[in-house]
């Protein structure tokens, strides 16, 4: 039975694993093309804002002043728009084309632009530098270490921890080096007057913290601060520039451009970036374009490039003037099979919870049915054991009168022994009898009457069986009836269980004594003033053939078959059985 067992719940492991899979997966599926026609429509929806954008702009009357202008515009576009996809799954670049299809513009980890001169205190416009052009990766990444830290940090009472500084050729056209300072800032009204000097520009700082009321522009000052001291933590110089040659550049206070790391938006990090970072598909914008589309939104599709993990694609767009036409490319690179595996995470979890529980009531099922499995063959060892040793003695006796017969001729003793052989053949007979009575009540193909009967009525019916017993032992009965006790089964075998305990009550009674029988709503109880059972005859007394001490022994008629029957009876019926001591004899209680 255990390999049985060990067999069983293999199988039963493995299926209930390959359909929780199975299930999951499918959902996740589903889920999975939900989310990339969701990424497709935002990109759509920030390719519309973007050409938008780019029209208003050429179309303008001012025109550009030069085409400097025109690409600082489109280097600002490329990396300015990236929070209209607001989603960590989801990212997006932008590539900029001239009318020769040459790249202008993409985006990128850039450093510069809108500038403050140091010594000049004065906003400028200068050209930023793309970062890829100058450091190597790793020292890019301590450098973006230094701006997610300061944006962090940034709560808008104090200015920032650090500033970054630029030093560029005197034209403003080459980066010589790059510098993070940390900054010790004191409230003005703490400052002590004396005026500290930036190593770098030479020039001291104050800067004034405000808030703005959006809804009226209002600007409400909420600090001044001096700098009051300063220390370069990281800093780069570009190696083909020599040391004195770099001492003539020009320091700017400047800020980063790093792709998807900003202030803003919790869901814009560090790690973010790195992922922006390691894409070749963001990233790899070609100096020359190709472009299949002639003009308009309306008409090109996103051109797919996915590679089954990564839903990856692409719009490629003239807008613009014909004259001037801009030409963009705007790639996208999402993880739908990550965003629906973090959005069914509670349902992977509810899913894995429901098959354990099936799991669980699988198991307990298949135990309860192994159990009576057990149950089942102890018993029929038991009852073929008890067979044997019920049939064992009549059949004895049988050989022993039968041999007698043969060495005897004696018509007196003739007699005797064919009435002795008759009467262990008849009690073989009710013994088979008897097993065949139990052996219907174990088959579950057997269908019992469900009637309501009445319990007192009962007992009644089957107490004037036995009159002639009762008055030949002497004994009173007394009955109480509390309430009527109704149960539903079939009155046929009802009878027959009811039979036995009062077959019981009787012999194994005492001369003289009493039986008093009580039924109540729920319950029915049979008491007699016979010998009490010790605690291994209560717990034995259903057991078949058991019969106890010499008492409960074959010369009174009882084969230790009338109480297990009667039990087995009362619950296909519904009822339970008990035996207990009392201070005069024992009880028989049947209940609901």
């Amino acid at each position: 039975m255990r390999r049985k067992k060990k067999a069983f719940l293999r199988p039963v492991t493995a299926g209930l694993t390959a359909v929780y899979l199975l299930i999951m997966a499918l959902a996740t599926f589903l889920v999975k093309i939900k989310f990339v026609e969701d990424f497709t429509q935002r990109f759509r929806e920030t390719a519309v804002y973007v050409v938008r954008k780019i029209n208003e702009k050429e179309d303008g009357e001012g025109g550009w002043d030069s085409e400097e202008e025109r690409q600082a515009f489109y280097q600002d576009l490329a990396n300015g728009y990236l929070w209209r996809v607001n989603d960590t799954m989801l990212q997006i670049s932008f590539g900029f084309y001239d009318s020769d299809k040459r790249l202008m513009a993409r985006t990128r980890d850039e450093i510069g632009g809108n500038t403050v001169c140091a010594a000049e205190s004065v906003v400028k416009r200068y050209g930023s530098f793309d970062l890829d052009d100058y450091l190597l990766p790793e020292e890019k990444e301590q450098l973006a270490a230094y701006q997610w830290e300061s944006i962090r940090l940034r709560d808008g009472s104090v200015p920032g921890k650090y500033r970054f500084s630029i030093r560029t050729s005197p034209d403003g056209g080459s980066l010589w080096g790059i510098y993070v300072q940390e900054i010790t800032w004191t409230p003005s009204d703490e400052w002590d007057g004396e005026t500290y000097k930036d190593p770098l520009s030479g020039a001291g700082v104050s800067m004034e913290m405000a808030e703005i009321d959006y809804e009226t522009g209002d600007e409400t000052v909420t600090g001044s601060f001096e700098e009051t001291d300063s220390r370069i933590v990281w800093q780069w110089s570009n190696p083909g520039v020599s040391q004195e040659e770099t001492e003539k550049g020009t320091v700017l206070n400047t800020t980063m451009g790093l792709p998807y790391m900003t202030a803003y938006e919790t869901w814009r990090d560090f790690d973010s970036w790195k992922r922006w970072c390691k894409s070749e598909y963001l990233r790899g914008f070609s100096e020359q374009g190709e472009f299949a589309w002639a003009e308009g939104i309306e008409e090109p599709p996103v051109i797919t490039d996915s590679d089954g993990w990564y839903y990856r694609g692409r719009y490629q767009l003239i807008v613009g003037s014909q004259d001037h036409p801009v030409y963009v490319e705007m790639r996208m690179e999402s993880s739908p099979w990550k965003a629906a595996a973090d959005y069914m995470k509670y349902v992977y979890l509810a899913g894995l919870i429901l098959t354990l529980g099936c799991g669980g009531m699988i198991v307990h099922a298949f135990r309860k049915i192994y159990d009576a499995q057990l149950a089942l063959e102890a018993t029929r060892r038991d009852f073929t054991n008890a067979m044997a040793h019920e049939l064992k003695t009549p059949l004895g006796v049988i050989r022993n009168f039968a041999e007698n017969l043969l060495e005897y001729t004696a018509e007196e003793k003739r007699d005797y022994y064919l009435a002795q052989i008759i009467g262990q053949t008849e009690e073989m007979d009710r013994l088979v009898v008897r097993m065949i009575e139990i052996s219907k009540l174990d088959s579950e193909e057997m269908a019992l009457k469900s009637e309501s009967v009445s319990f007192a009525q009962l007992v009644r019916e089957q107490e004037e069986k036995l009159e002639p017993m009762i008055r030949e032992k002497n004994l009173r009965v007394e009955y109480v009836q509390e309430g009527e006790f109704l149960a539903e089964g079939d009155r046929e075998y009802l009878a027959k269980a009811v039979w036995n305990l009062l077959c019981n009550a009787v012999d194994y009674n005492i001369p003289d004594g009493r039986i008093k029988i009580v039924t109540k709503k729920d319950r029915c109880d049979i008491e007699n003033t016979g010998r009490m059972l010790d605690d291994d005859g209560l717990v034995h007394a259903f057991d078949l053939f058991y019969t106890g001490d010499k008492s409960r022994s074959r010369k009174d008629g009882h084969m230790g078959m009338g109480l297990f029957l009667a039990r087995k009876i009362l619950r296909r019926c519904g009822l339970s059985l008990t035996l207990e001591n009392t201070g005069s004899g024992i009880r028989a209680s049947v209940k609901k």
